[in-house]
């Protein structure tokens, strides 16, 4: 198994663009996604991914990220309640297209494969270390599998995690299986065992 565990403080610049391959899909980054390719291009450093391998990536609950959200709503509302209508017909095109794909939950992991060439079996895990886990247990892979995990936490800090790791070697995880731990304690906890 092969692990990187990294965080970022808000004051900090993530330099994603350095890491990348396609410079310009950076403009589409949240900060969860800009720290993913971070953490996978140093867990990567010396290893070339067979372009078939199973990727899994959770993203825990954005517990903060301001993207501008609250202009939608502004936009949106009419007599004092939101409107579906107005939401249809004028809030989206109240903030730029950009933040679109900053806010769609399976953008991190989109523009990882996208970035690495990643074409295997894939899934999208929403806040459950469970469903990560129970997703690469049932991989029809024999070989290696990428796990990933992000985090928006409340004070702005983001979490990245990403383990390359075997099959077989998923059994020293399972007491994850019941738990109501988001996929980012679990990447930890992989990380912290690889490197004692």
């Amino acid at each position: 198994m092969k692990t990187n565990y990294i965080e970022f403080k808000p004051e900090d610049k993530i330099p994603a663009r350095q890491f990348l391959k396609n410079k310009k899909l950076v403009k589409y980054f949240n900060r969860e996604t800009a720290a993913g390719i971070v953490c996978l291009a140093e867990l990567l450093a010396e290893i070339q991914l067979e372009e078939s391998i199973p990727f899994y990536y959770e993203t825990g609950l954005v517990e903060y990220e301001d993207f501008g959200l609250d202009n939608i709503v502004e936009v949106c509302e009419e007599d004092g309640e939101f409107s579906q209508k107005a939401f249809v017909e004028k809030g989206m095109s109240s903030i730029s297209p950009l933040t679109q794909f900053k806010i769609l939950l399976n953008m991190p992991a989109s523009f990882i494969s996208i970035d690495n060439d990643i074409t295997g079996d894939n899934a999208i895990i929403y806040s459950s270390a469970s469903g990560l886990l129970l997703q690469a247990l049932n991989s029809n892979s024999d070989s290696s599998i990428l796990l990933g995990s992000g985090k928006v936490k409340a004070d702005g800090t983001i979490a990245s995690g990403f383990a390359l790791i075997e099959k077989e070697e998923l059994s020293a995880y399972k007491h994850f299986l019941n738990s109501e731990a988001e996929g980012i304690e679990l990447l930890k906890e992989m990380h912290g065992a690889n490197n004692e």
